[in-house]
């Protein structure tokens, strides 16, 4: 069974839905961030109520959190550690 994770998507103009989605394989150049705050900035704002190009959309980009898994590969590159 694959693990889950609560994600804020925007599915057409103005209209925003929690979502439970499967949390994708992590290749060993990538981390994942487990994100405590994510903030929206202008472009997003004036973006929100236009009607969606594609699928449903997570906005916000500004985000704060810490590494809660690092690839081998990323970790020796940029020099990082989980927890970070």
């Amino acid at each position: 069974m694959s693990e889950k994770v609560l994600a804020a998507l925007k599915v057409a103009p103005s209209t925003t839905e929690l979502r439970e989605m499967d949390l994708p394989e992590m290749p060993p150049d990538a981390a994942l961030m487990k994100v405590e705050v994510a903030g929206v900035c202008g472009t997003d704002v004036s973006q929100y109520k236009l009607p969606l190009r594609g699928g449903p959309l997570i906005m916000g980009h500004e985000n704060v959190g810490h590494l809660a898994r690092v690839g081998r590969l990323f970790a020796a590159h940029h020099g990082v550690k989980e927890g970070d």
